[in-house]
């Protein structure tokens, strides 16, 4: 009776498992469903161009904080800026802009799968800069960042190799870490 009971225990507990790792891979798949908005931003002075800013919003809220402000900075330097939710119309169209930044949560070191997707349909034109940033918990380590770099690297488009990669964690100074990103996307 007792390796009945220990047989159905152990049967309980793997199927849980499997359960709540199902549970997770479609609930935060399911998250990128909230992004479908858009907005555009336009600078004070004369526009230095046009960038978009693509994001997943994710769960906990922080990668809209740093979108917002990757939004700002690149307005700021002159740039009208549409923000588009990854599901928007507006994040499929992508001609004509100068910067194209991509940006979600990143779950197990890995960006969501609506980001990759999203990446491995951009076809930036010829002089486009890429941005691609990564918000998760912690402070950002080089581990970190490679990780991205390896997911955005590994996609079947070639033309994100020269893509400006970052990782802001939730727990640094997000506004510095987001100014350093636009920072390298405008020189």
């Amino acid at each position: 009776m007792r390796k009945v009971f220990k047989i159905i225990l152990a049967v309980f507990a793997v199927l849980l498992v499997i359960v709540v790792a199902l549970g997770a891979v479609f609930f935060l798949d399911v998250s990128a469903y909230t992004s479908t908005g858009s907005s555009t931003l336009t600078p004070t002075g004369t526009s230095a161009g046009k960038a978009l800013v693509i994001y997943d919003a994710g769960w906990s809220g922080s990668v809209k904080i740093v979108v917002d402000k990757v939004a700002s900075d690149l307005q700021s330097k002159g740039y009208t800026v549409t923000v588009a939710g990854i599901k928007s119309s507006a994040a499929a169209k992508t001609a004509g802009y100068q910067i194209i930044v991509v940006g979600g949560p990143i779950y197990a070191g890995s960006p969501t799968s609506s980001v990759k997707d999203c990446l491995n349909n951009l076809n930036p034109a010829q002089g486009v800069k890429v941005g691609v940033f990564g918000s998760g918990q912690g402070a950002t380590t080089p581990s970190d960042v490679q990780m991205i770099k390896d997911s955005v690297t590994s996609l079947k488009n070639g033309a994100l190799s020269n893509a400006v990669v970052v990782k802001i964690g939730q727990t640094e100074d997000v506004a510095a870490r987001a100014l350093d990103f636009v920072n390298q996307l405008t020189i």
